[in-house]
């Protein structure tokens, strides 16, 4: 048997999770594991929302929680906002909701500002409009805006932040690659850079083999313990946590919260799949873990305007956690080379 690897170390309780509050969404986007995925697509009810947050909030506040899986989750309106409000007065410190950014405007921008988010991720995935229709096209386009709405609804944000004299709001532009839209990156990177705010380049995401692609990358030879594994648990809308935040179909169910504390599943089925990682025992994972082509790709790479942002942004994700911060920092080196 090896020996389990001394940089990767279990924890008592994820460092992140992910939590769908809706798998509703109002975009179709190619590259996107709910385009393809079977399982139904619903709303968490609000009792199960409530239930995990105080659970966090009780075990580990500073476990950063994501409001969104897949789904978008500013459709839920006002009831998004007063979940998140209920997050942070039970005592959650770490909360980062991602958006398509389609839903940021006049109307959202206030409780955008007041609920208690830490990080807003609003994610473009391009710099034109033309290339924006082809990887994130709208279901119903008459009522949802494209990209021009989006950059003129972030940068609203940005404007009133700016009147109301806000800094403990890290806005972040994201751009998640594709063959399809990787030549507007570096355009896409300057002009965020340029307005202030901190830009996050994801390398392809192929969610676990729903999306087709990336099967190359699947080998046993130069594998190591996967950080999504490691690091973070994600909780589908009807309770049920799944191997990842990267299992969108929840190929494998670990538990559920309903039945079931999150400690205990991240203590038990969870640890189970940890320790196989490891030990790199590869082959004896379930078949959504052992064939998934995502285990190297977590870690995005950040850009920020100036040092202070880089500064509040990197006090931000380290605060309070405990579990490999050189993998998030260094982005030249391999998880497999500590």
């Amino acid at each position: 048997m090896a020996p389990a690897k001394q940089a990767y170390l279990h924890t008592p309780f994820p460092q992140q999770l992910v939590i769908e509050a809706t798998a509703g969404c109002n975009q179709r986007c190619v590259n996107c594991g709910r385009t393809y995925m079977a399982r139904p697509k619903k709303t968490m009810t609000r009792a199960i929302f409530d239930k995990i947050v105080e659970e966090v909030a009780a075990e580990n506040p500073y476990t950063e929680i994501w409001p969104t899986f897949m789904g978008e989750a500013m459709l839920l309106g006002g009831k998004l906002f007063d979940m998140i409000e209920y997050a942070r007065h039970v005592g959650c410190q770490k909360i980062t909701l991602n958006t398509n950014g389609t839903r940021i405007t006049d109307k959202t921008i206030p409780r955008i500002l007041s609920c208690g988010i830490d990080r807003l991720i609003v994610s473009c995935d391009a710099h034109t409009p033309e290339t924006h229709h082809i990887v994130r096209p709208a279901i119903n386009p008459k009522i949802t805006p494209d990209l021009t709405g989006v950059y003129q609804g972030v940068l609203t944000l940005l404007d009133e932040m700016h009147t109301q004299n806000v800094t403990n709001l890290l806005v972040e532009m994201q751009f998640s690659m594709f063959d399809e839209n990787q030549h507007e990156v570096e355009d896409f990177r300057k002009f965020w850079l340029d307005k202030g705010v901190i830009v996050k380049v994801r390398p392809k995401v192929f969610w676990s083999g729903e999306v087709a692609g990336g099967s190359h990358r699947v080998t046993l030879e130069n594998r190591a313990p996967c950080l999504w594994a490691m690091d973070a648990a994600a909780i589908q809308w009807n309770g049920n946590v799944v191997m990842c935040p990267i299992d969108c179909d929840g190929k494998y169910v670990a538990g559920n919260i309903e039945m079931q504390s999150l400690k205990e599943i991240w203590n038990g089925p969870l640890k189970w799949i940890r320790e196989l990682h490891l030990r790199e025992r590869f082959s004896e994972l379930p078949e959504v873990c052992r064939q998934c082509p995502d285990w190297e790709v977590k870690k995005a790479h950040a850009y920020f305007p100036d040092d202070a942002m880089k500064d509040s942004y990197e006090s931000y994700v380290r605060k309070g956690r405990t579990f490999m911060e050189q993998h998030f920092w260094d982005e030249h080196k391999s998880p497999s080379s500590n």
